[in-house]
């Protein structure tokens, strides 16, 4: 992985050093993962789930999204899904569904710049 785009993903918030740690410093792994991250239809779960009132849906989605997110170090990215995730367990569903703005936010800006940057980068 080119440090240019480590830095970036880092300034973006996402915690590139101890992730790699966690992929037995193999950084090149890492990126591997990080540039599958947006074709994964996790994401694209949650909103329809919210949408048709499926909180057993959006719970799954969101709580998959989670733990993908924090293996990847996108911590603004997991924070919003647990947020959502602990809506959804606390039984309410307005501010759960409300909250995916959030997620929504996160994710789009975690795959623009994957997608921009880690592009570039090949």
């Amino acid at each position: 992985m080119k440090q240019d785009f480590m830095n970036k993903l880092e300034l973006s918030g996402i915690e590139t050093k101890q992730t790699i740690e966690r992929f037995s410093g193999n950084a090149d792994l890492y990126e591997q993962f990080l540039l599958r991250f947006p074709a994964d239809d996790t994401f694209g779960k949650i909103g329809p789930a919210f949408d048709k009132g499926d909180m057993d849906e959006a719970l799954a989605a969101a709580h998959t999204l989670k733990g993908v997110s924090a293996n990847l170090g996108m911590t603004r990215l997991y924070k919003a899904c647990s947020d959502t995730v602990s809506l959804i367990r606390a039984k309410d569903p307005e501010k759960a569904k409300q909250s995916y703005a959030e997620i929504k936010k996160a994710y789009d800006e975690v795959c623009a710049l994957i997608n921009e940057v880690g592009k570039k980068e090949k």
